[in-house]
């Protein structure tokens, strides 16, 4: 949690930095800012596609020299917002994927693609105006899941049939949170959500998986239910001519029937620079951490025998990669 703090200051003050650099801009970038605020209602839907390319070649490279590699990886994000006088709905889903091959002078070492990251996540967020245009009645939704079948080794194939088992694929496991609360929008820009009341549940499809109770499930059950409290703030804004966007989410989730003193974080990050027209350089960063989820040890494949997954505490995911955005 300390590093979280830290995390959440340097934001903090990079976001104060860059308002005051906006306020002390010229009249015309105060009137474009102010544009941006205005309502706007009806729908608006947009996507985009982002690409993180990492290689270095070496082909018999010389002894000391080093080995070669290669990474690719992709996000992928789609959204669906609509805005009406007295109500709004909020829908998004976004993927991530990435894997990267090493080569290595050793025979013995496994080939193929590691599995560096695999997210599948929809939020959806409904609410209705309480009288005044900065308090509304929500009710909020969020699902995450994986695509792609995790194998112990992390590889995307298994490099040993007897011991290398599948630990994760689609729906295994499921979390899901739904939470009826009150939304705060003090501006455009910002918002603080908060329910008393939310409800998290996990479900982990294929009961082989479940069985190695890592996922947060109930030992001897696919399923965890969750009855807790709920607090999510979002931040986003425009800088130096709409050239610099920051996004910022945060999601804190404390369970009343099992230790509410360790908290869920959910901590999501996006800075994105504008290139040209509808291109962008995006560095994403996100921090989480669950108490109920066990986290991946990572150590060499020498002893797959042993499920590499005793430990807790925080997920720590970065990516710098070249996006394409689309609004239509």
């Amino acid at each position: 949690m300390k590093h979280l703090q830290t995390l959440l200051s340097i934001l903090f003050f990079f976001n104060l930095t860059l308002l005051h650099a906006q306020e002390a801009g010229d009249a015309r970038l105060k009137e474009v800012s102010a544009m941006a605020a205005k309502d706007t209602f009806g729908w608006t839907t947009g996507g985009g596609i982002g690409l993180d390319l990492a290689g270095m070649g070496l082909i018999n490279p010389r002894v000391g020299g080093g080995g070669g590699r290669f990474g690719i990886g992709g996000l992928g994000t789609l959204f669906a917002n609509r805005k009406e006088d007295k109500w709004f709905w909020n829908n998004a889903f976004s993927i991530q994927l990435s894997a990267q091959k090493l080569r290595s002078s050793d025979p013995t070492l496994p080939r193929g693609f590691l599995k560096n990251l695999d997210v599948l996540r929809l939020t959806s967020r409904y609410g209705r105006k309480m009288g005044s245009d900065k308090w509304f009645a929500a009710v909020d939704f969020f699902a995450q899941t994986l695509l792609l079948k995790t194998y112990k080794s992390n590889y995307l194939t298994p490099i040993n049939d007897s011991t290398d088992n599948v630990v994760a694929k689609l729906f295994a496991p499921l979390q899901v949170t739904f939470a009826p609360g009150v939304d705060y929008k003090p501006n455009a820009h910002l918002s603080f959500f908060y329910s008393p009341c939310g409800i998290q549940f996990i479900y982990v499809a294929d009961q082989s998986i479940a069985d190695l109770n890592i996922h947060g499930n109930d030992e001897g059950k696919k399923t965890f239910f969750g009855l807790g409290s709920e607090f999510k703030a979002a931040y986003n804004n425009k800088y130096f001519d709409n050239r610099l966007s920051i996004t910022n989410g945060l999601r804190l989730f404390s369970n009343y029937l099992d230790e509410p003193q360790n908290i869920d974080v959910l901590f999501t990050n996006n800075l994105s620079i504008a290139l040209f027209k509808g291109l962008s350089l995006d560095l994403l960063g996100e921090y989480f951490y669950d108490h109920n989820v066990k986290v991946q040890k990572n150590f060499g494949s020498e002893d797959l025998a042993k499920l590499p997954y005793e430990g807790r505490g925080g997920q720590w995911t970065g990516a710098f990669l070249l996006k394409y955005n689309k609004i239509f």
